[in-house]
């Protein structure tokens, strides 16, 4: 056989299920027999429960039901802010009309009863894209994404995915990157995460982004113009951006060198 053929092993995602229905869960666990990608390592039937056993099991993927006794679903997520890094969260509900609430959470994806196996596989693939390549997993070291693929994000109870062309640049603050986005009407969107800049800097690839400095990402992609303002300082101006950022003139001399 020919070893240049076998394709690598995707990484292995932990998951908890979350559901008081114990057939709901069972079917649920049958489909995902189909995907060895997910490891099932614990299974929780209220509110309480689930977030004990994401404390304890720290999965990568919770699949959440939304109709629950004494409280829905919905009340986990506030409590997912305690943990680091947070899982994702795919809510698996009978009831369509929830759909709009789950993204409005920004769910990373919505799944009614029964859940068929041409949907599941999809949402499968959508937490192998985001949180394979997103994430530092040892089983995932040196694949980096492609300016097209897509990084998932989080601030809090809020997640969004977005292409990691649309990444401007990161600004470290202590402990946290503030993350720019650009945006074709030039809104600001700055995203605060619990994140070193040296672990944005290993996952992203370096003919797309340049540390300029100790606390500076830039994406050299997204840049417009780089304008010497004075003797001292250089305006930084983004693609979708309104407010430049202004670098030092060493700053500037190192994504000089680059451009």
């Amino acid at each position: 056989m020919n070893r240049n053929s076998v394709k690598p092993t995707p990484p292995r995602l932990r998951a908890i299920l979350v559901d008081d229905e114990p057939l709901a869960k069972i079917h649920l666990r049958s489909r995902l027999k189909a995907h060895p990608e997910i490891e099932i390592v614990g299974e929780a039937e209220d509110v309480s429960s689930a977030f004990a056993l994401v404390r304890s099991a720290r999965p990568d993927v919770i699949f959440l039901d939304i109709q629950m006794p004494r409280k829905n679903g919905f009340a986990l997520l506030p409590k997912l802010e305690a943990i680091n890094p947070q899982p994702a969260v795919v809510f698996v509900t009978a009831f369509d009309e929830y759909a709009i609430r789950a993204f409005e959470a920004n769910a990373l994806d919505y799944l009614t009863k029964p859940v068929s196996p041409e949907r599941l596989a999809k949402t499968i693939a959508r937490l192998i894209m985001t949180e394979g390549k997103t994430q530092l997993k040892s089983s995932n070291k040196g694949q980096r994404p492609g300016s097209e693929d897509l990084v998932l994000l989080r601030e809090g109870t809020l997640s969004m995915m977005v292409k990691l062309r649309e990444i401007a640049a990161i600004k470290s603050e202590g402990d946290y990157t503030k993350i720019l986005l650009a945006d074709e009407e030039g809104k600001e969107r700055r995203v605060l995460m619990k994140q070193t800049l040296s672990s944005w800097e290993i996952q992203f690839p370096a003919e797309l982004f340049s540390k300029v400095s100790r606390s500076l990402l830039v994406n050299t992609k997204a840049i417009s113009r780089l304008v010497k303002r004075n003797p001292t300082t250089w305006e930084l101006q983004f693609q979708g951006l309104k407010t430049p950022i202004t670098l030092s003139n060493l700053e500037s001399k190192r994504l000089r060198e680059v451009l």
